[in-house]
Parts: structure tokens; sequence; C-alpha cells
């Protein structure tokens, strides 16, 4: 029985891999840009229209005055959020320690400031060491508790003398 030869051409194999890793990377990219778009905050999360930003103070975010345990912060924070903010937590890293402050009296309104230029936030600097970094966490008023929004937090590591 005689053969028949056919003049087929096909694709070589090398081509056809990089056909295939091109493909697997162009809908890559696109599943990664759909999911960064993708909003997976739960519906009616308290937290999902704050947001914070520090405001600089003579070059820096944060700076402290005093000694020992009469040290204290000054600091600038702008509500950029849709929401008030109806309280903050400080939580300051020194060299020897943490030390975590929970303020009553720190609510900032939407669009405005909470501009902190007296004594009333003190840090002891003899226990604690000197201040390496501030973190702040906005609070707001959930169904009947205050939360506190970690995710929502601004840390300031430009800290300086005033």
């Amino acid at each position: 029985m005689p053969r028949k030869v056919f003049n087929k051409r096909s694709v070589s194999p090398l081509i056809a891999t990089v056909l295939l890793i091109s493909f697997a990377v162009a809908l890559g990219s696109v599943v990664l840009n759909w999911g960064r778009n993708l909003d997976i905050s739960r519906p009616g999360d308290a937290c999902s229209g704050v947001a914070i930003k520090m405001r600089n103070i003579a070059d820096a975010e944060v700076c402290y005055a005093g000694s020992g345990s009469g040290t204290y912060i000054n600091f600038v924070i702008d509500n950029t959020g849709g929401i008030d903010i109806d309280g903050l937590g400080i939580w300051i890293t020194g060299e020897k320690g943490t030390k975590l402050l929970d303020p009553n009296n720190m609510s900032i309104k939407k669009g405005q400031l909470l501009d902190v230029k007296d004594k009333s936030i003190v840090y002891d600097s003899s226990t604690y060491g000197a201040i390496k970094s501030i973190q702040f966490f906005p609070k707001v008023m959930g169904v009947d508790t205050l939360e506190i929004c970690s995710g929502n937090s601004v840390k300031a590591n430009k800290i300086k003398a005033c």
C-alpha cells in the first residue's frame, strides 16, 4: 500500500511554548489589575471611609519637647476621609519599650485638622527611651462600640525635637 505524504506545516514546539507563556502572562496581568480595583471591604464596615494623613511640623512629622516623665509630643493630623473620626490611639515605640496612649478627647471632623501643640500627650522617655517611631490609629463609632481602624493607621518616622 502506497503512503501518502502530505505537505503539512505546523508550529514548532519553541514558538508554541513562547505563545503559551505570553498568553499566560497577559491573562495574569488582566486578573491582577481586576483584583487591584476590587473593593473587598465588608458591607457596613465602619472603617471604610476613614483616611488620615500626617502634616509636617518644622521638617518633621512629629516633634517632642521636655525630658524624663515630662516629655510631650506635638503633631498635626489631617482627616482626609469621608467620615468623622471619633478617637485616636497613639502607639509610641521607644528604644527601651513601647507605650500605647488612648486619649479621650481626640476627635477630628471630616475635612479638618487635629493640631496638638500643647502638653496634652505625655510620654515617659526615662522609662521607654528615646522615641523611634509613632503610629496613629483612627477610631470610629461602629454600631454600638468604638472600632479601631488599624488598617488606616499612619506611622511617623521623622521625629525631631521642637
